[in-house]
């Protein structure tokens, strides 16, 4: 039992703490100097590291083990979701928290101040009137649905001046339906049941109230669709600054993800001792 703490479990004790902190680190580090889209730092490079650790070294502690491939198998795949997650979880915190939040009274003053990930504005003006709108559509859950998104935009200016081409700061609204997408089901019914869904979403649209007392700057590479609205309406989005209502408040903004972060590490740790603890240890020749 000893020898199989030393050599089995002690080491991914250590390697899943490092791998916690050092991935936490890097990503604390880019999301506070670097404007990088966050699915790289926040998803892939945790999920390609984990993938790594797990195939070049925990690979080769369970082969150390008396168990049956199978068994190596499901271990090893367990351990690398429960670590990828760990760091995912937390690196959504880490985003959330590390957020700054500047408070306004007029849109125009944004400008006079440093870039933050969260904007509370007092007094607003939104012209609907000269809205963009695009239309996107992915497959989710296997492809057996269609999420279909509707982005619309708007400007944000102050309360007593008009629109000019010049505006660079923007307000954007996502409405977005799931439809089924089964081998059996009807397209042509599918299809008017988007159609319908994209006409009315304008409706929907134009009854919505913003709301500008917390405001999230969406970042690069979540921008697309509505940077996509704007140049329909045929304006440049060099520079321009797009936000969106964000649910809740800033002081619970990061949720119960530090909870959840440090859960997963701990149910991968506990995971890892009990599905390795059984098996004994290979005699070396």
């Amino acid at each position: 039992m000893k020898e199989k703490f030393k050599l089995i479990i002690f080491p991914y004790i250590i390697t899943s703490l490092s791998y916690f902190l050092i991935c936490s680190l890097i990503y604390w580090i880019q999301n506070k100097y670097l404007e990088i889209d966050d699915k790289y730092f926040g998803f892939w490079f945790p999920t390609i590291c984990s993938g790594i650790i797990t195939w070049f070294y925990l690979r080769k502690k369970i082969k150390r083990l008396i168990i049956s491939e199978n068994h190596q198998s499901f271990i090893l795949f367990l351990s690398w979701i429960l670590l990828t997650a760990s760091v995912v979880t937390f690196s959504f915190y880490l985003n959330r928290e590390n957020g700054k939040i500047t408070y306004l009274n007029h849109p125009d003053e944004i400008f006079t101040q440093p870039i933050t990930m969260y904007y509370s504005i007092q007094s607003t003006k939104i012209e609907k009137k000269l809205s963009g709108f695009s239309v996107s559509r992915s497959y989710v859950n296997r492809g057996n649905e269609i999420a279909v998104s509707c982005y619309y935009i708007s400007p944000l200016i102050n309360e007593n001046k008009d629109f000019d081409q010049s505006n660079k700061l923007w307000i954007g609204l996502l409405i977005r339906e799931n439809f089924s997408n089964r081998i059996l089901d009807d397209k042509q019914k599918q299809e008017k049941l988007i159609k319908n869904f994209i006409d009315s979403s304008y409706i929907n649209f134009s009854k919505h109230k913003f709301q500008t007392r917390y405001l999230k700057k969406i970042p690069i590479g979540e921008d697309e669709d509505y940077k996509r609205g704007i140049e329909n309406l045929g304006f440049s989005t060099q520079n321009s600054i797009i936000l969106r209502e964000e649910t809740g408040n800033y002081k619970e903004r990061t949720g119960s993800s530090f909870t959840w972060a440090i859960a997963l590490l701990l149910i991968s740790n506990l995971t890892w001792f009990l599905l390795t603890i059984f098996g004994n240890l290979k005699k070396l020749p």
